[in-house]
């Protein structure tokens, strides 16, 4: 059984010795169709926000990549791909997110990177405990669910001890772990029933938050 869930990747381009201005004007020479640069957004988006520096581009459907807006907002002397947001589909799954970013960086990013040398880091598309929190954390967690009753979730006394344990320790280590991710691992990695998953994510949160209360206190 693999652990790996889908996500949504990540884009962030790094600063380079011509610094961000350089970047820009790079990807933006890369701006022929599908892709283009969507200035009015841009101004729509500065207009309405403290950064001047957000680059904007469009995508036409085509190759059965669909039409979307992509904005890259600049932070730490880096550009992040903060949104892709479909035009003619409600929203975009796992799988169409990623091959919308896989074809930006084809096509813009990489004949950019030659252009002006700069780094850039994709993330996966496929993640699993060790990519959110410590190992000890992910042990502790996959010893829970390997050996708990699915049917109670943390009710058996032995599996409410593993379960705290688990809790004690993600607090310990202050690595948290996203509750939405936690859901999604125990049901799609683990095959935990919807209703216990998300159990099981509230005591979660709740745990730490009352764990944090005390260390306040």
């Amino acid at each position: 059984m693999t652990e790996e869930i889908s996500v949504f990747q990540d884009l962030t381009i790094h600063g380079c010795l011509g610094g961000l201005p350089a970047i820009r004007k790079a990807l933006l020479d890369q701006a022929i169709g599908p892709w283009h640069h969507a200035k009015e957004k841009e101004e729509i988006i500065t207009t309405n926000s403290d950064s001047d520096d957000v680059v904007v581009f469009t995508r036409d459907k085509e190759d059965g990549v669909e039409a979307v807006a992509l904005v890259l907002w600049s932070a730490n002397l880096s550009y992040k791909v903060t949104n892709i947001v479909p035009r003619d589909v409600s929203e975009l799954g796992y799988e169409a997110y990623n091959q919308t970013l896989k074809d930006f960086v084809s096509r813009i990013v990489k004949p950019a990177s030659k252009q002006v040398v700069f780094k850039f880091d994709l993330t996966s598309e496929q993640q699993s405990l060790n990519d959110w929190v410590c190992d000890n954390v992910a042990q502790e967690l996959r010893r829970f669910s390997k050996l708990a009753n699915k049917s109670t979730g943390s009710a058996h006394p032995s599996d409410r001890q593993r379960w705290l344990d688990f809790i004690l320790l993600s607090h310990r280590s202050k690595t948290k772990l996203d509750t939405e991710l936690l859901v999604r691992w125990l049901i799609e990695s683990q095959k935990w029933a919807d209703d216990k998953a998300y159990d099981l994510a509230t005591q979660y949160e709740f745990g730490l938050e009352l764990l944090n209360k005390y260390d306040r206190s």
